[in-house]
């Protein structure tokens, strides 16, 4: 498995933008595959934020991270966040989506970033077997999620 920036695959944006509109539309209602498909094309950076990457085996595009200035429109209080984490439904449970959060923590750390925050509405125990403390339960769109937070070493 390759782990390499979006930037150099911009030609999968449109099936990252389908995953992300079939995985969580619910949580930005009025948020069109349109609209996903331009927010992934912003991630397209090598060296600042928002920047994305991609996960491959051989050309099967695995899955994807990022890192975003903000993921809650509710919470512009907490900077920068880890988002998008989504590995192919064949693909999950083969430790894709864990090295994928590794690869963008180590990127955080080259940003000089020191503490990350991310949300999740049903992967705490996931994100918390990989180091991830929990900052708080609340909702967001009308729908439970954990926010969740991880100090990064410098």
């Amino acid at each position: 498995m390759n782990i390499e920036y979006l930037a150099d695959h911009k030609n999968v944006i449109p099936l990252l933008a389908q995953w992300f509109y079939d995985e969580w539309a619910y949580l930005h209602p009025g948020r069109t595959l349109a609209d996903i498909e331009r927010l992934i094309g912003e991630r397209a950076n090598t060296n600042k934020i928002p920047v994305a990457l991609v996960a491959f085996e051989g050309q099967e595009l695995l899955g994807t991270v990022c890192l975003k200035v903000h993921d809650m429109d509710t919470r512009l209080d907490l900077t920068p966040w880890l988002a998008g984490l989504y590995v192919a439904a064949p693909r999950r449970r083969q430790g894709i989506g864990a090295r994928l959060v590794s690869a963008v923590e180590k990127k955080a750390q080259e940003l000089g970033v020191d503490k990350l925050y991310l949300y999740t509405p049903e992967s705490e125990g996931f994100y918390s077997r990989l180091g991830w403390q929990l900052k708080e339960r609340t909702e967001y769109h009308g729908n439970p999620v954990t926010i969740m937070r991880k100090e990064i070493v410098l």
